[in-house]
């Protein structure tokens, strides 16, 4: 007697594998769901803090634009303005009675890109706008005495650093001395000499001291300039940044990400945002408020399904192919209104 076999049948089979095939697909196709979800997530989540950032960074020196501790400049009064302020070290390190200024694209900064640094690709399509901040740090140090004809004497908690500087100020430091009434810009000649808590700034410029007011600091503060670029640039991977120039030093990749940056300026004679090429001259000791809009993209060119339009300066962009192909990043517009503070309540 044979024994009964068991098994599936072809068409089972079939049914089997038409079942599984149906299951896997609904798998994958939630899976890749799930995936592009995670990376716009992702995307966004990046563009966001690179937004954030960018406006951080470009918010808190613009504030501080113009600030020369606790001088503001008077010229309604005799010996008031700011001497010496027109001084230039070096490429955009100078002209610092300014405070501001800003340049439309980085081939109109003087000196053309090169200033901004030899080795960085500035940004040329688009809007890629500059913007120079010129201002004392923070924290200065105290004068100790009347100065005399060659250089101004400070108090200091420390001793000179290994680079021969003292609180930032070195040989070639642009600094600012400052009573509150009257201030001074001139470069630091030689290595700052410190004598037991006193140190020396010598300039060689032949003021200071006896019975001219304005050449006379008895008190007061000494402070070093720093000049802060910005301004957009290939980073590293290829893809556009934000980068920061500071005095002469070496060009900084900040934040990558940053595509487009707009800045417009306000001031005190007219309350409309222009563009740095539309202000004159004289506008810019009376820029009061600066406006900035930065278009930030996403690293990955595939996250939206096609092109995704945005505004900018009040008109609506399109992002063409690029050599053939869809622009389909992912973007999002930051725009801030940022007041500089020493330009408040100044005295005009």
């Amino acid at each position: 007697m044979h024994k009964r076999e068991a098994g599936l049948s072809l068409v089972e089979l079939m049914i089997s594998i038409t079942l599984g095939i149906v299951l896997m697909t609904g798998v994958v196709q939630i899976f890749l769901s799930s995936k592009s979800v995670f990376s716009s997530q992702q995307g966004l989540s990046r563009i966001q803090e690179t937004g954030r950032l960018g406006i951080e960074f470009l918010g808190r020196d613009i504030r501080m634009a113009a600030y020369y501790g606790c001088y503001r400049p008077n010229p309604s009064m005799p010996g008031g303005e700011l001497q010496n302020g027109a001084m230039v070290i070096s490429g955009l390190h100078g002209n610092f009675a300014e405070g501001l200024r800003g340049y439309d694209s980085a081939t109109s900064v003087p000196g053309g890109a090169a200033a901004l640094g030899g080795s960085i690709t500035p940004l040329t399509k688009g809007t890629a706008n500059v913007v120079v901040v010129r201002s004392v740090k923070i924290a200065g140090l105290p004068v100790s005495k009347s100065n005399d004809s060659n250089g101004v004497y400070a108090y200091t908690p420390s001793p000179a650093d290994k680079n021969k500087c003292v609180e930032g100020m070195c040989k070639d430091t642009a600094v600012i001395v400052s009573d509150c009434f009257k201030a001074r810009v001139y470069r630091i000649a030689v290595d700052p000499s410190v004598t037991g808590n006193e140190v020396y700034f010598r300039h060689n410029e032949g003021w200071g001291g006896g019975v001219i007011a304005t050449e006379n600091f008895i008190n007061g503060e000494i402070a070093a300039i720093n000049t802060t670029a910005y301004f957009l640039a290939k980073g590293v991977s290829g893809q556009p940044s934000l980068w920061q120039k500071t005095n002469t030093e070496a060009p900084v990749e900040l934040l990558e990400g940053v595509e487009q940056m707009r800045i417009t300026y306000a001031t005190s004679e007219n309350e409309n945002y222009r563009l740095a090429s539309l202000l004159s001259a004289t506008d810019w000791s009376k820029v009061n408020s600066v406006r900035i809009e930065l278009v930030v993209r996403s690293a990955d060119n595939n996250l939206v399904d096609s092109p995704q339009p945005y505004t900018l300066g009040g008109v609506t962009v399109t992002p063409a192919p690029e050599s053939g192909v869809a622009d389909k990043y992912l973007r999002q517009v930051f725009t801030s209104t940022i007041g500089i503070r020493s330009r408040a309540t100044n005295i005009q």
